[in-house]
Formats: C-alpha cells, sequence, structure tokens
C-alpha cells in the first residue's frame, strides 16, 4: 500500500517536473533594412522538425528545453541562414541580411527576385573589389570587360569624353541603345542619344557627355546587369535595352571606419610620329607643284656649303623655321585625386559618409577635367513602426575638351589628325589663325578657344 502512495504521487509531480525544464523563446525576424520577415523558417540544430514559422509582423514563439544547450537554426529564401545559441535567452531580435549568391529557385538581384529559369545569360554580377575601384575613375571601367555580354566604348580619348555602353548589341528602333541606371533604386538620367558620337560637326567640336559621370566607383558595393526578360519585367519599356543597377555601400556594425585615399597619375604619349623637318617638307611641296607645272610654294636656294637660304616673300613660309606640332601640342602632366569615406552601424542603424575631389590633366595642352562628389547614405530606426532612409549625392565636374574627337577647320579633319598634316613651317602664334574658326592650326584650338562643359547635380531621396 505503502509503495502504491509513493508511485502514485511519483506520477502527480512528473507534469510538473516537465514543466520545470523547458521554456518558451520568443522574438522579432527583421530584414537588413528594418522590416518585418514573415514566413521565417525556425528549427532546432541537428533536426528536420519545423519549429515555428514567423507571422505577418515576422513574430515567432517556440518551447524549447531548458535543461541542455539549444540552437536554433533562422532561414529564409533569399537571406542568410542564421544559427544562434538560445539556452539562456527568453527573447530574440534577429536582422537576417541578403544573400546575394544565386539560388536553386531565385536569383537576388538587390530590388527583387528573378525565376531562375529566366536567368540563364540575363544577369551579370560584379562585384566591386576596393583595390580595382582605387584604381579607376569611372563606372565604366568597373564594367568593361567583366561582365559578358556588355560592350563597353570611350567615343575619344579625352578626358571626361563620352561613353557608349551596349547590352548584347544594338536592339533599339529609336536609336538609343543606352541602357537604363538605377542607383540605390532611383533612375539616373544618362546622356541617352547624345553619347554617340556624330562623326560630323554636329556638336560644335565639343565632346560628348559621360552619362556615368559624379558616380564614384569607391562607393559601389556591387552592380548588376539585367538583360532580357528580367529587365523588362521590373522595368517595363524603359529597361528594354538592359538595366544597370547599382548598389552604393552602406556602414556596417561596430566601431567608426574611416579611409582616405590619394592618387597621382602621370600621363604622356606612348609615341611620337615622325614627321618631315621644315626642308623636307618644303623639298616634298616643291617637288609636287614642279610636276604639276606650278611654282614652288616654298622656295629656297642652298650654297657651296650647304647652307639653306630662304627666297620666299613670306616670313611664314621660311622652311628654316621648323615646328613640331606634336612637341607643341602634347605634354606629360600629372593628375591628382584625393578623398575619405567614413562609416559606422549598430543595432538601430547605419550610416555611411564618402566625399573625393580631383584635377586631371589631358595629355593635350589646356585640356582636363575637375571634379568633386559627396554621397550620404543614412539608415535609423526611429522606433518599433518607423524606419528613416535617406540617400543624397551632389557633385560637380568641370571639363576642358580639347576637340580631340570633332571635324574642326577648313580641312573638315580631327584634332590629332591636324598635329600630323598640318604644315610644320607656318609659326604656332601666327596672327592670320587667331580667333578664325575654318583655321585648323592646332595650336590655335588649343589656345584661342574656350571650350568648357560644367554640369552640376543633385540627387535625394
Amino acid at each position: 500500500m505503502k509503495k502504491n502512495l509513493i508511485i502514485t504521487f511519483a506520477i502527480l509531480l512528473l507534469p510538473l517536473t516537465i514543466f520545470a525544464q523547458s521554456k518558451t523563446v520568443t522574438g522579432v525576424v527583421n530584414d537588413d533594412q528594418g522590416l518585418p520577415l514573415p514566413g521565417v523558417t525556425i528549427q532546432f540544430r541537428g533536426t528536420d522538425n519545423l519549429g515555428a514559422v514567423t507571422n505577418f509582423d515576422g513574430e515567432f514563439s517556440i518551447a524549447i528545453q531548458a535543461a541542455k544547450k539549444q540552437v536554433l537554426v533562422f532561414s529564409y529564401v533569399g537571406f542568410q541562414t542564421i544559427e544562434l545559441d538560445v539556452t539562456e535567452l527568453t527573447t530574440v531580435n534577429l536582422s537576417m541580411e541578403i544573400d546575394t549568391a544565386e539560388l536553386d529557385e531565385v536569383v537576388v538581384i538587390g530590388y527583387g527576385t528573378v525565376l531562375k529559369k529566366d536567368v540563364t545569360g540575363s544577369i551579370s554580377s560584379v562585384k566591386v573589389d576596393e583595390n580595382i575601384a582605387n584604381q579607376t575613375n569611372g563606372v565604366d571601367q568597373l564594367l568593361q570587360g567583366r561582365a559578358a555580354g556588355v560592350q563597353v566604348s570611350q567615343n575619344s580619348s579625352a578626358l571626361g569624353s563620352g561613353v557608349s555602353v551596349r547590352i548584347r548589341g544594338t536592339n533599339s528602333l529609336r536609336g538609343n541603345n543606352e541602357p537604363l541606371y538605377v542607383v540605390d533604386g532611383i533612375i539616373i538620367a544618362s546622356a541617352g542619344e547624345d553619347v554617340v558620337h556624330s562623326g560630323g560637326i554636329g556638336n560644335d567640336g565639343q565632346e560628348v557627355q559621360n552619362g556615368l559621370t559624379g558616380i564614384n566607383p569607391r562607393d559601389i558595393e556591387s552592380i548588376e546587369v539585367l538583360k532580357d526578360a528580367s529587365a523588362t519585367a521590373i522595368y517595363g519599356s524603359r529597361g528594354a535595352n538592359g538595366v544597370v543597377l547599382i548598389t552604393t555601400k552602406k556602414g556596417e556594425k561596430g566601431n567608426v571606419k574611416i579611409n582616405a585615399f590619394h592618387t597621382t597619375t602621370f600621363r604622356s604619349i606612348r609615341k611620337k610620329y615622325d614627321m618631315l623637318d621644315g626642308v623636307g617638307y618644303a623639298r616634298y611641296q616643291n617637288e609636287s607643284w614642279e610636276i604639276n607645272n606650278g611654282n614652288q610654294n616654298f622656295p629656297y636656294e642652298i650654297d657651296d656649303s650647304g647652307n639653306v637660304y630662304s627666297t620666299g616673300p613670306n616670313a611664314s613660309d621660311n622652311p628654316l623655321q621648323y615646328f613640331d606640332w606634336q612637341s607643341i601640342v602634347y605634354e606629360q602632366t600629372m593628375s591628382q585625386r584625393l578623398g575619405f569615406s567614413a562609416s559606422a552601424g549598430s543595432e538601430n542603424g547605419n550610416y555611411y559618409i564618402s566625399g573625393g575631389i580631383g584635377d586631371e590633366s589631358g595629355i593635350v595642352a589646356n585640356s582636363g577635367v575637375k571634379s568633386g562628389d559627396l554621397r550620404i547614405n543614412l539608415n535609423q530606426d526611429l522606433n518599433k513602426n518607423l524606419k528613416l532612409q535617406a540617400r543624397a549625392t551632389a557633385f560637380f565636374t568641370e571639363t576642358d575638351f580639347a576637340n580631340s574627337g570633332d571635324l574642326i577647320g577648313t580641312a573638315n579633319q580631327s584634332f590629332v589628325r591636324s598635329t600630323l598634316v598640318f604644315r610644320p613651317i607656318i609659326p604656332a602664334a601666327d596672327e592670320n589663325f587667331i580667333e578664325d574658326l575654318d583655321a585648323s592650326n592646332p595650336y590655335s584650338w588649343i589656345n584661342d578657344f574656350t571650350d568648357i562643359s560644367k554640369e552640376k547635380r543633385f540627387i535625394g531621396s
């Protein structure tokens, strides 16, 4: 009888013991922007059993045993899986980071997901390496040769000249084949149809503009190039030529991180062509005119000692006065860029601030680009239901062009060609060529004409 009483008492105490060895863990799961994630799967590590699923507000509740170590696994499509030891915890608040890698069912592209069956060959992702970004001055250089199906070409070798980006060739009936640029969700207006050089005098000697100007490569986290169905599915007809998605950096959780950079670049022409000197040019021209029954253009005489004397009435025709246009026009230059960035983050927010200035000089005299940029990215949780996100960028560029890509002067030829074919016995500063729009004198074009383009932009959201 006594034995039965003990057994009965033990059975009555068993539920109390079990209850005392378990506890409930509650919490909220958000994404990296602070928005709740519904449908997050929560399991015990090492098991396949479903423990819990977050509701529409990202909240969950799960019972665990308190007597031993418990690790919960949080997983969600498109986000990085998190394992968390909750043995000593009763409340959990998680922030899940986006997984930019390709998934089995979908591919995450920064501003949405695309079914994998639509992705084959239609999306190129470029992860921006900091070392590479420090060596480049534009987004076009980050894309060139690093994204399949993307052709990047610069219309001229001049600094600040236009850049053409073609995604899978020419496919527009309207003549504008430039892709759509989206920076942090904001559509950026580019030069569009004007980015392709006309090949004539339509632009009055000025270089076409670069639609990617003002985007600092050092501020870029990643670039996705959308092609085919993936582009039109998200952006409609505006994405018919493809879409270039640019995601800029944001602050990371931890202490303040400060970076500073300074680059110095030296430029010079790789090789100069061997040209005729003044006497050689005069001899060539005189022989040509004599063959065609004409008079000598540049008459000269050579005495018994081999000395050459000009016999022409015009001093400008003196073959002894030789001007090497390549040495006059081209020069070795130095360019500098410097800037900084500061970033930090906490549980409630993060920030990223960067700025820079540049002074670049081209190898053609009196050509170059001066620029400056400033970017601020801010994320802050004001309270449980209110979040502040701010994106602002401002920049300016002042470009002094050298007409290297257009057709100039009476010869209707490019500036570079003029340095080779213009006669070398005309003085560089001949008054007959100053302020003459029909002149082909390359020295006059770089010294007597002003061709400056200024651009200022402010973009915020």
